[in-house]
């Protein structure tokens, strides 16, 4: 049985804790230390992406006018390329949803190791944890979208606050003289480096479009989307960058090389052993509190291309609440990939998951991409010159953005990507199938 929505309408500063809450997880907490080899190129790569980011948020604020329906990059791409690639889309975008986040899972056992290493060593505590914050925040998203983004707004100040307290206070240990002295295994051109630190750059982005996936459940979403999303994104950029200085300056690069949380190891450094603790605390609520945001996106997509007919229809029921019964699917996929992935020996294939889900999540950004600039083209008119040539400027660096991100990719991972989505090709065949028959029945029946 399916229930409508009443009441379940999210606003500005909502809408922009899921952007934001969604971007600000292991991306910033852990990336220092992956980037610490790049030395100071990092930061710069920090600001080349963040103009890249912030492309792309200026284009899917204005796809979110134009073409006003929940779903975000799915919706974008099946509007303007059709049902096939719109759902190879949503195949890709639900799938990096909820096995990216598997990351967040690690990315918190590993903040809590630093505080408790003898429990987090301990199998089946590590185990019971993950698959409960994975059961808790399904049980937040199965109250209801009001619920869930309310959770994310405290979540998103909790794990804000000290890294802006890191950031402004920090700023006053930087000896800038120092700060791009070292270039770590860079030793060429900036290019050269980006190719290396691209994947997990765009990690930390990957979510900038979580205002548009559920629109249908914000209030004026023309207005509130744009804003939520722009604003999001700027948020974000700030505590990356200025973190990453921070971080850079503060610590000497050969401890950054060997650091397992920069943030604590920054946090100790400036404000002693209670700074590192609140940094320990506040840093595994934010790693695991972004699964909230994740579980919500994946059963709205499903949702939504469920009521496109592209998936099947049991993604479309929703419970008294209006949340997506979906979720659970999502939430019991993500627990079988922690349990496959948990071992220490197949961390690699965890890192390698991680990487082909951003390279998933990477290709509706870029078909939505296209389908801004196809748009922006066909609405010329409406525009003045002043317009049109902003909007070119957006759309041509969203291309080329993503379009360097994906050929940038390692080609073991690019194979991965093109066998998931190639795997999706039967099951589209099955839903396609069914959306006939139904519309067949329905017309016999009239």
């Amino acid at each position: 049985m399916e229930h409508k929505m009443d009441g379940q309408k999210i606003g500005v500063v909502k809408a922009t804790s899921l952007v934001a809450g969604n971007m600000i997880g292991s991306g910033v907490l852990l990336a220092p230390a992956i980037l610490a080899p790049y030395g100071s190129m990092a930061i710069i790569g920090w600001i080349v992406t963040t103009i890249g980011a912030l492309a792309l948020a200026l284009a899917f604020s204005k796809l979110s006018i134009w073409i006003p329906r929940s779903g975000g990059p799915y919706t974008y791409a099946k509007h303007v390329f059709g049902d096939f690639v719109g759902f190879q889309m949503a195949w890709g975008y639900w799938i990096s949803a909820w096995c990216g986040s598997v990351s967040l899972l690690s990315g918190t056992l590993q903040y809590m190791s630093i505080f408790c290493p003898s429990l987090v060593a301990n199998q089946m505590f590590s185990i019971g944890f993950g698959i409960a914050l994975i059961a808790l925040f399904t049980f937040i998203n199965m109250r209801g979208i009001k619920e869930s983004t309310f959770i994310e707004v405290i979540i998103v100040a909790i794990k804000i606050l000290p890294l802006i307290i890191i950031a402004v206070f920090g700023i006053f240990y930087v000896d800038f003289s120092d700060l791009f002295d070292a270039t770590g295994v860079s030793n060429g051109s900036f290019l050269s480096s980006f190719g290396g630190m691209s994947v997990t750059l765009l990690w930390a982005f990957i979510g900038l479009e979580s205002g548009t996936v559920p629109s249908d459940s914000v209030e004026n979403p023309t207005k509130t989307i744009p804003m939520a999303t722009i604003a999001g994104v700027l948020l974000t950029a700030a505590v990356y960058i200025c973190g990453a200085i921070v971080i850079t300056g503060v610590i000497p690069h050969a401890a950054l090389l060997a650091s397992k949380a920069p943030y604590v190891d920054a946090a100790t450094k400036i404000f002693g052993e209670y700074g590192a603790l609140a940094m320990i605390v506040t840093g595994t609520i934010g790693l695991a509190g972004s699964l909230n945001g994740w579980i919500l996106l994946q059963g709205q997509v499903a949702s939504s291309a469920a009521s496109e007919g592209l998936f099947p229809k049991y993604f479309l029921k929703t419970n008294k609440y209006g949340a997506p019964r979906g979720v659970v699917v999502g939430s019991i996929l993500m627990m079988a990939v922690f349990l496959l992935t948990y071992q220490e020996s197949v961390m690699e294939h965890v890192k390698l998951l991680i990487e082909m889900s951003v390279l998933a999540m990477l290709l509706p950004y870029f078909y939505s991409a296209v389908a801004f600039c196809y748009l922006a083209v066909g609405r010329k008119k409406e525009f003045s010159p002043v317009e049109k040539c902003f909007l070119s400027i957006i759309g041509v660096i969203s291309i080329l953005y993503t379009f360097i991100a994906i050929f940038g990719s390692e080609e073991k991972m690019v194979f991965l990507a093109f066998a998931m989505f190639l795997i999706s090709v039967p099951f589209y065949c099955s839903t396609k199938k069914n959306k006939r028959e139904n519309a067949i029945k329905l017309l016999r029946n009239h």
